[in-house]
């Protein structure tokens, strides 16, 4: 049930769709040498936008730029498991996809190339809205990483919100010095544990 109402959301269905139409006009235009280069990318791109959103527009003092994303991550913190305020919005999906999509055209010259890093950056924004909804449903990831992320998450929510703003991955969050763990994720777990 859960894994239905994430993949059936107007903003997973969105990004998907975008992640088919990237995936296809890269398979039906010319390949290059560059071709896996470039989906890389896109995912080292979203994995930077992950962290420099969340930390600066969604906390920080960017978020008089985005003031409804900005409202809106504050309702997140104070009702974390409503769905509404869990998943990147269509409003910012849109202009990212869109924009980005045609700035790699322009950039580049070459739809392949433009379309083979949207590959990437909509592959791991799919993954990185995933880890979030895991994180607030009562969903136990399968793999050591996702149940560490998943706890790293928590403690953003729970610990410190001026923190640990990484969701996919911790390695912004150790270079820029805005977590203290693992032993916060020790913590967290003894008393999760302990709750039961």
């Amino acid at each position: 049930m859960l894994v239905k109402e994430f993949w059936f959301d107007k903003r997973i269905v969105f990004v998907t769709a975008m992640l088919i139409l990237y995936t296809l006009t890269a398979a039906f235009t010319p390949y290059t040498s560059w071709t896996w280069a470039a989906a890389g990318s896109g995912i080292i791109l979203f994995f930077f936008i992950e962290y420099l959103v969340h930390r600066f527009a969604l906390h920080g003092f960017f978020s008089k730029i985005m003031p409804k994303a900005y409202r809106e991550h504050d309702i997140h913190h104070k009702d974390p498991k409503n769905i509404r305020y869990m998943l990147t919005p269509n409003t910012y999906n849109v202009p990212y996809h869109l924009g980005l999509g045609i700035a790699f055209a322009a950039l580049f010259q070459n739809i392949h190339m433009a379309s083979s890093i949207m590959v990437g950056f909509g592959a791991y924004q799919l993954f990185y809205e995933w880890m979030h909804y895991v994180s607030h449903r009562p969903i136990t990831p399968k793999t050591p990483w996702g149940k560490w992320m998943k706890q790293f998450h928590m403690l953003h929510h729970h610990k410190n919100a001026k923190g640990y703003y990484g969701v996919t991955h911790p390695a912004l969050d150790i270079a820029f010095g805005t977590t203290s763990m693992p032993h916060q994720i020790h913590q967290l777990n003894q008393k999760n544990e302990s709750e039961r």
